[in-house]
This record gives C-alpha cells, structure tokens and sequence, in this order.
C-alpha cells in the first residue's frame, strides 16, 4: 500500500528529502551524558537509545519545514561500524528504535492530501571492499542484512542506501536487503544514492553511468547523488543520470564544501537556487539536503519545487555493461573486442604465469589487452590441476585494480562465476550458457544474473550438440530467446548468442563449409532477434594453421563476420591484423 502511494506522489510532484540529521545534532552542543556515557560521545546512532526526543524534535523540525520524506538516525547503525565503540550487538534494536522514533513522527505530520514517508537511512560503513579492504563482501551482506530487518521491523516505508561509494558494497548491501526481505516477508522501495568525489568518480573510480548500469538490475525506485561537494559539482553527473535512468532521480547535496572550521556556506536561498536550476531541467523526482543542511535549507527548497514538475523517464533500448568504466552499446562500435589472453585454456604464457602463482604478472597482461585496444577482458581460470575459485579470487584481487573495461567471467563452475562477481564493481558478462543438459545451466545461472546484474553469452548448442548450420543455430538461439526472455525474465539486450565457429584447417569433413554457416548464422540471428548481440571466438577459424597465416585468416574473417552483423569478438588484441594492411592476394587466400 506504502509502496502504490509513495509512487503516486512520485508522478504528482518533487518530492522532499529532510536535511542533515549530523549537522543538527552538532549545533545543539550535546553532552557525554546525552550520548549515554563518554565512551559513546559522538556515537549519533546512540542517542535513539539515550536521548530519543532529541532525534523525535529534528523530525518534526524537518516536517515542519516541508519534507515528504524524512530519513531514520541509523546512517551508521550497522555492527561494522557500532563496534568501534563495543556495541555491535545492538544493531538491531538501534535501528528498529530509530524506524519507530522516525514513523511516530511521520504519523503525526501526515493527512491523507499530504502523506509522509520514513526512509531507512543505511550508510556506506566505514569500510571499502575495493579501497580499504578490511571486511569481506559476506560480513557486509550479514551487517545490512541485520540493519534492514531492525528497519523493516521498525515501520520504515523505504529503504535508502546513501552515500554509497564502492558498488561493491552496494552489491553487498543489496543482498542483505533482499535476504531481510525474504525474512520477514516485507519488500520495501529501495532508493540507491552515490557519492561523487571531486575528481568526477566515486571512490572506488566509477562514474555516474558505470555506477547507475552497475545497480539497474536491483530495480530501485530512485538513483541519486547526494553529500559530496554541494550542488554545482554535481550538475554534469546529474544530467548524465538523468539521461540514462530509467528510474527516478534523487538529489540531496551538502551545503557546498566545508571551510576549516567545518561551517558551510550555502544558505537556504543559495543552495535551493542551484537545484531548482535542476528542476528546471527536468531531472529531478526527489530533492533534499545532506551535511550542512538544516529545516530552514529544506523549507525555501520545498517552495521553490512546488513550482516544478517531476521529471519523466522512459526506456532505454541498448545493451550496457560495465567495469569501473561504461560501455553503452551503439551499432556504431562494432566489432567490440573482448581481449582473449587470460584465460588459461587459450594462452601458455597465461596457464604458466597462474600455475606459478604470479598473479600480478599475469594481471598485466589483462593491462596489456586494455592498452591494444580490449573493450572486455575474459577471464578464464578452468585448469583441471589446480583450485578454480582460489585462482579466480585470487587474479581477480589484483586485476580490478588493473583494468577499467568491464569482465568476461568464463567459467563451467556456477560457484566460481558467483564468487567472481563479488569481485567485480560494474556488470559483468558471463560466459557462457546453453542448452546442451536442457535447462539445467539456465536454472543455475540465470539466478546469478539476477542477484549481481550481468549480461550472458549463449551458445548455439542443445542436447543434439553443437549447431553447424546456420539454420540450426538460429534454431537453437530462438529457442533459448524465447526461455531466457518469456520463462525466466531476462531482458534480451543482455543476451548475446554465441553462434560458434569451427577450424577450418583440421580437414575434418563435417565442417567444410561451416565457417560461412556461422557468418550466414550471424546474419540470421541479428534480423531474427535484433535486441539481442552476436559474439564469437574469432581465432577458433584458423586453429591448427601455422602462425603468419592465422593472423591473416582471422582478421579476413573478422572483417565478414562484422560485415554480417557480429557486436563482440574474442580476439588477442596484440595481435590483430588490420583488414586493410593485408595483400589482396591474402584476402583471397583466406
């Protein structure tokens, strides 16, 4: 019921974030005592515990001022970050207090023409997976987890993970929520907002578009921005999410920057003529303040966006992934390269490197690939002598830091593709699944898509085997469209079919022909399922075939099989021969 009327005055107007709950407990000067004792002074997540008409008065001060929305004293309330002053344990109870301090206020303030909504504030915690370290990805899943059952059970209306700055945590986060969920039978709206540094990314590297294509698949119902370094810095972020949301848009800044005695200079009239700069726009849904800010910011803000319409969002029609870096798909790009080196199976200098444990090295020729031109690196660590997921983890930790291009996870192991998106900041692509077992490799993987947001090679193959002619395999990758779409729910522009192609050199009778099957194949598959990509292991061709005249066959038969339609290619990117730098003579040997 919450979830239809919170969206219903979604459509109606701008809604109203309350301000900063830190700033306006600093200016009521309180003692050691308020927080319950010394050694929790300036523990803000306490004082729900010790001093709860305090926290009450400030949201009443805020909807007094105009909020729709007011958020919950719980920005820090998860075990992570309360043990640092011994009181972990109270997870829990703090933040259902909190919820349940927060709605008796919101009950107060609402009428049926103007309803109020309590949003459950979850911070960042103080750790980083990609840049500190010092957790685990499961720790901080079990601390949300924790934190969103004290909240859910408290009354909450919404949950908002705020300030967020790693995705991988995000990641964490939301399989908390979703586990919290589960628990206790209640699914709330989550809304996911980031935090911008002043060099233009996030903390852990990402920009706007790769953090917002990174959560698209949690379905929140706003992405924003808040806190940072006020409103101004904001406004090119702000404009490139709102061009590729096709969620609602929040925004709460600071009150600009913070001078060295922690005073902010943006006054209620100056900061809210920056963002109505915004509304005017049209990119705003939902506005507000973070640090800085106060009742008097959030009242001339609340009159200023009665005069604005919320902004309206559509569809987006395109493939996207990402890494620490976007890559939103256009025609335009083909072929996209997706660099083949580390993976094991297909490079000696790559199963050495892992086989020694030299995990850094072997990481640089990942960079290597980036540099020669790999839009996607694919990773693969199947050696049947030694521990798949060790190794996987264990270059993972040290290739995110290398590369910014989205990854391949190749892998048979569904455990190991799991534990590997763990490891990945952006939405991956998996590769790969088919029909060769039935639906058993759907069933496994498509879950995983779901819960981290990844795109999925399918292969052209189903219980009778691999597909040879291009009938067959439009066949086969109809028939895993029509599962992967209308059974289970997949969004086809994540789909990108795999048609496969054979040696041509191996003189094995059953594939004379087969390597134009597949560029037909190509052809066929892109004008019978046009939102889905093509992808191929364009080297398979000239497997067996001396080195000089490899080079050459691949790039010739890269050139037709882009000419046929196809989006990705798995190629060595070091050594790629340009099409147009090869004789005449070749091309028409190859």
């Amino acid at each position: 019921m919450t979830r239809s009327l919170l969206e219903k005055q979604l459509q109606s107007k701008i809604l109203i974030f309350d301000g900063a709950m830190g700033t306006m407990l600093q200016n009521l000067d309180l003692s050691a005592d308020d927080f319950g004792g010394e050694e929790f002074e300036g523990c803000n997540e306490n004082l729900v515990l010790t001093a709860p008409n305090v926290i009450k008065t400030i949201h009443d001060d805020y909807l007094r001022a105009g909020a729709d929305i007011i958020s919950t004293n719980t920005f820090g309330a998860t075990s992570i970050v309360l043990d640092d002053y011994d009181i972990g344990d109270k997870a829990f109870l703090i933040n259902e207090t909190a919820a349940k301090i927060a709605k008796e206020s919101a009950k107060t303030w609402s009428t049926k023409e103007w309803p109020r909504f309590v949003a459950g504030a979850m911070g960042p915690t103080t750790k980083a997976l990609s840049v500190t370290g010092g957790t685990t990805f499961e720790a901080l899943q079990s601390a949300y987890f924790e934190q969103a059952l004290g909240l859910i059970s408290g009354g909450v209306d919404l949950l908002l993970l705020e300030t967020s700055q790693d995705v991988r945590n995000v990641k964490a986060a939301y399989l908390g929520i979703k586990q919290a969920f589960q628990e206790s039978k209640k699914e709330l709206p989550l809304v996911i907002s980031g935090t911008i540094e002043p060099m233009g990314t996030t903390l852990a590297g990402q920009s706007i578009e790769a953090f917002y294509i990174s959560i698209e698949h949690m379905k929140p119902l706003a992405v924003g921005l808040n806190c940072a370094t006020g409103p101004e810095f904001m406004r090119d972020h702000l404009r490139s999410l709102s061009e590729l949301s096709e969620t609602n848009v929040s925004c709460y800044p600071n009150a600009g920057l913070p001078d060295e005695e922690g005073n902010y200079h943006e006054s209620p009239t100056s900061l809210a003529l920056k963002l109505e700069g915004f509304a005017k726009e049209g990119w705003l849904n939902i506005v507000g303040g973070c640090c800085g800010t106060t009742p008097e910011h959030i009242q001339v803000l609340a009159e200023k966006m009665a005069n604005y319409e919320p902004r309206r969002h559509k569809k987006q029609e395109n493939h996207r992934v990402s890494g620490i870096d976007p890559l939103v798909y256009d025609d335009s790009m083909r072929p996209l390269f997706v660099g083949e080196r580390t993976n094991v199976i297909g490079s000696r200098k790559f199963k050495r490197l892992i086989s020694e444990e030299k995990y850094e090295e072997a990481s640089e020729i990942a960079r290597a690939q980036v540099k020669k031109g790999a839009h996607v690196i694919d990773i693969c660590l199947a050696n049947p002598d030694r521990d798949e997921l060790k190794d996987m983890e264990n270059f993972l930790s040290h290739v995110i830091n290398k590369v910014k291009v989205p990854l391949m996870i190749d892998s048979t192991d569904e455990h190991v593709i799991e534990k590997a998106l763990t490891y990945s900041q952006g939405k991956a692509i998996i590769n790969s699944i088919n029909l060769e077992e039935g639906e058993e490799r759907f069933e496994k993987i498509v879950p995983l898509i779901k819960k981290f947001g990844a795109a999925v090679v399918v292969g052209t193959i189903d219980e009778e085997g691999m597909a040879i002619t291009a009938e067959r395999k439009l066949e086969i990758a109809k028939r895993s469209y029509d599962l992967l779409v209308n059974k289970y729910g997949l969004n086809p522009n994540d789909l990108i079919f795999d048609p496969l192609v054979f040696p041509v050199g191996t003189g094995d009778e059953q594939y004379i022909g087969s390597a134009k099957e597949t560029v037909e194949g190509i052809k066929q598959i892109k004008e019978a399922l046009p939102d889905c990509l093509t992808i191929l292991g364009v080297s398979n061709v000239s497997f067996g075939i001396p080195p000089a005249g490899r080079e050459v066959l691949n790039a010739v038969y890269l050139y037709h099989c882009t000419k046929a339609g196809l989006d990705y290619a798995i190629v060595n990117t070091e050594k790629l021969e340009r099409y147009a730098s090869i004789p005449d003579e070749e091309k028409e040997m190859a």
